[in-house]
Parts: structure tokens; sequence; C-alpha cells
């Protein structure tokens, strides 16, 4: 890989970095507002607070994940700059085009989707669930 396409791939983690440490984590609000009381009194605002916590939780752990992935391609970058954007499993390198969307990405696409065969793949019937 050319040092200036090393170089723009490592700012662009760091630009993304920047974004996801600037956003901060969501915010979980609590159930009970008021000290005295227990829960929500309304059924449904305790289902959809409970929801919202979920959600929250989710953004944020999927947030710290991203993070973990973005410190460890621009550690890779200052360490190993020859093995950033090589496959970790095939040692074939990752095309610039996957790169230039996903600068993070530790494995080419045919090894992504081994290692992942569900993820984007889209039902053939309404019926499918599995």
């Amino acid at each position: 890989m050319k040092q200036t396409d090393l170089r723009a791939l490592e700012a662009a983690l760091r630009r993304l970095r920047d974004e996801i440490l600037a956003t901060g984590p969501s915010k979980i609000e609590p159930n009970r507002t008021d000290p005295t009381s227990t829960g929500v009194a309304d059924e449904d605002a305790q289902a959809l607070s409970e929801m919202l916590q979920t959600l929250a939780s989710q953004r944020n752990r999927a947030q710290a994940d991203l993070l973990a992935r973005v410190d460890r391609a621009l550690r890779k970058v200052a360490d190993n700059p020859d093995e950033f954007g090589t496959c970790e499993e095939c040692d074939e390198d990752i095309p610039p085009k996957r790169l230039l969307l996903m600068p993070h990405a530790t494995l080419c696409a045919t090894c992504q989707s081994t290692r992942d065969p569900k993820r984007c793949q889209a039902r053939k019937k309404i019926t499918d669930y599995s």
C-alpha cells in the first residue's frame, strides 16, 4: 500500500474516532424519576422505558465495539504499516473500496462472509424466519 493511501486511511480513522468520541454515549434514563416511587405507574410507560434503556445500551455497546476496532486499526497503522490493509485470515489485500468505506476492516469481503454467513442475507420468502 502506498504511503499516501495509508496516510489518507489513517486520517479517516482519526476522523471516525473523533466523531465517535464527540457523539458520546447514549443516555440511559432511569425508570424512576422520583426517588419515593417504585418503577413507573403506567405499564405502557414502564415497557417503553425498558425498551429505551435496552436500545441505548445496545447503541453504547456497538459504539464501544466500533471505537475498539478503530483504535486497533490505528495501532496497526503505527506498529505494522506493511500489514495494514491485509486480510487477517487469507493474507490477501483488502480492496481499496472496502477500506474507504470501512478503514477499520480486518477481513476481506469473502472471509467476512464466511465468518458471518447470515449477515446481510435477505429472506427469500416472507415466511422465512430462520
